[in-house]
């Protein structure tokens, strides 16, 4: 009987990590063709719910909790998974809801009506609730399918992303050796993220739209002067982003999206532990902040919208 007690989990256990394995890797399975070896840049090759493989025999696993790590080598960053669910907290509060209604938009009034399925590239998105939320708005309005990819280097986020919405594909990827095909996407998005110009160049499709998301110049205006007051900190200029990409692309589209988002305690805390604005504040400095409870914060953000 002890044997039987000890084989019979054990089996079970094991079995159900390799099923979900399985049913987590069927999304990037079937969209095998966007990617290339980050190393050699061949082609790749899928192997059924364990890895993909290039032609010239470069293997990447495909996590059990739905991604696969595309990086050529182990990345430090500043993001951790404390920082990631403060995300997503603030986030699922409906902190950005407005951008999201923006960014839906510019897709469904952009894509082609001859188009069978539409692949939209978030490069650098973090814990995934930008590419989910915005895939979840145009397919409610569009019949043509939305392909949400996502790629970061942060693997907590990408982990996150991947457990939260198994029907987008999620990669732990350097954007400057982006593990993707030339031309392969229609959309790529880079909301409040570094970009990286050439990559995005080349992995836009001829007709394709880069879509860009920068603070404007009242972003979390009511945090700054709590922080950083009477210094230059308090205030933000976007123009040197805005002219880099104006010179990288032909600006076809620009807009402002505007609002109030009304912070709470929980709110409050989720922001101090998401935003850079905060990571060097002193204790006393971050001991003035909590005044900022029940206040309208703004959000001011600009949609720069570019063409190759």
């Amino acid at each position: 009987m002890l044997g039987v007690y000890l084989t019979v989990p054990f089996f079970i256990h094991r079995n159900t990590n390799e099923w979900g394995a399985f049913l987590m890797s069927t999304t990037i399975s079937q969209h095998v063709g966007i990617f290339r070896c980050p190393f050699c840049q061949a082609t790749m090759r899928n192997v059924p719910a364990t890895s993909l493989v290039c032609n010239n025999h470069h293997c990447f696993d495909l996590s059990k909790h739905g991604y696969v790590h595309l990086a050529t080598r182990t990345y430090k960053t500043k993001y951790d998974k404390q920082l990631f669910a403060a995300r997503r907290t603030i986030m699922e509060q409906g902190f950005f809801d407005p951008l999201y209604d923006v960014l839906s938009e510019v897709i469904l009034h952009t894509a082609e009506p001859e188009e069978s399925q539409i692949y939209v590239l978030d490069a650098g998105c973090g814990e995934g609730y930008h590419l989910s939320q915005v895939r979840q708005r145009v397919m409610q309005t569009s019949e043509v399918p939305f392909i949400g990819v996502g790629v970061d280097l942060a693997k907590e986020g990408v982990m996150l992303a991947a457990k939260s919405d198994p029907e987008v594909v999620w990669c732990v990827g350097d954007l400057t050796k982006a593990p993707f095909a030339d031309r392969q996407f229609p959309y790529i998005f880079n909301l409040l993220s570094p970009s990286n110009t050439d990559e995005f160049h080349r992995l836009l499709a001829d007709e394709g739209r880069i879509i860009k998301v920068i603070p404007e110049a009242n972003y979390l205006r009511e945090l700054r002067e709590v922080l950083y007051q009477e210094t230059p900190k308090t205030k933000y200029a976007n123009h040197r982003t805005i002219d880099h990409f104006k010179t990288s692309f032909q600006l076809v589209g620009k807009e402002r999206v505007q609002y109030q988002f009304r912070l709470d305690e929980g709110s409050l805390a989720s922001l101090l532990q998401m935003t850079p604005l905060a990571w060097g504040a002193t204790p006393e400095q971050l001991e003035q902040v909590s005044d900022l409870v029940g206040v309208d914060l703004t959000i001011d953000l600009v949609v720069l919208i570019g063409r190759k």
